[in-house]
């Protein structure tokens, strides 16, 4: 695939400048950013350097977005190569991120371990998991066989499950469903509940500095092994 040669032209003006980049993937739900410099453009192949952490992600995710400044519009690029002792990661077949990226920025968060929940509909109960959440919604994974129509797009449904801090009653909307084998993902909307809503948010704050101490953890030991 070729790159946008508008974003090379912006990369090496980002060079010459001097100017950091940010580079962005997800790790267990939660945007992890790594501040980077550009190295070395060679046609379209980009080498940058970062010492962040996040490096770890990078040499695991087989793509990054690329945040800038004000002349610099998001884009992605394919990850071909990470190395951790020099912290380089060379970057190819870029391409603008367009609406993608207000996706990608909602903060959300996966639990170390999927959470048992009960999913309620019509005068129907499903057991399920909770395999990532925000404030705004939450990923729920239930059995194949287990589907209806009933739980299509548009829904309205109760789910019920137990966070450390407390057990969480809240309803929502199914805004989507896809089934992976034997497994259907239901994306999940939450309605309006202050309480419930407060409840989630300390569990995320929670999560997410779990998140970022295993982030840590694994660079350090990656530079060890290096």
């Amino acid at each position: 695939m070729t790159s946008n040669q508008q974003i090379i032209s912006d990369l090496r003006l980002a060079m010459d400048m001097h100017q950091h980049l940010d580079l962005m993937v997800i790790y267990k739900g939660v945007p992890v950013i790594s501040k980077a410099e550009i190295k070395d453009i060679q046609g379209d192949i980009v080498t940058m350097i970062t010492h962040d952490p996040g490096l770890v992600c990078l040499r695991t995710s087989p793509q990054t977005s690329i945040l800038g400044s004000d002349y610099f519009e998001p884009s992605a690029a394919k990850i071909q190569k990470v190395e951790i002792q020099s912290g380089e990661v060379v970057l190819d077949e870029f391409t603008y991120l367009g609406t993608r990226l207000g996706e990608r920025m909602i903060i959300r968060v996966e639990p170390a371990a999927p959470i048992p929940l009960k999913l309620e509909f019509e005068d129907q109960a499903i057991d399920g998991e909770l395999v990532d959440i925000s404030l705004s919604g939450a990923g729920v994974r239930i059995p194949s066989e287990k589907y209806t129509p009933l739980l299509k797009p548009g829904a309205v449904i109760q789910i019920k499950f137990e966070l450390p801090n407390g057990a969480i009653s809240i309803s929502g909307t199914v805004l989507s469903g896809t089934r992976n084998v034997d497994l259907y993902r239901l994306s999940v909307r939450f309605g309006q509940n202050g309480e419930q809503k407060e409840r989630i948010f300390r569990y995320m704050v929670d999560r997410r500095a779990q998140i970022e101490q295993e982030l840590r953890t694994e660079y350090e030991k990656a530079k060890g092994e290096a």
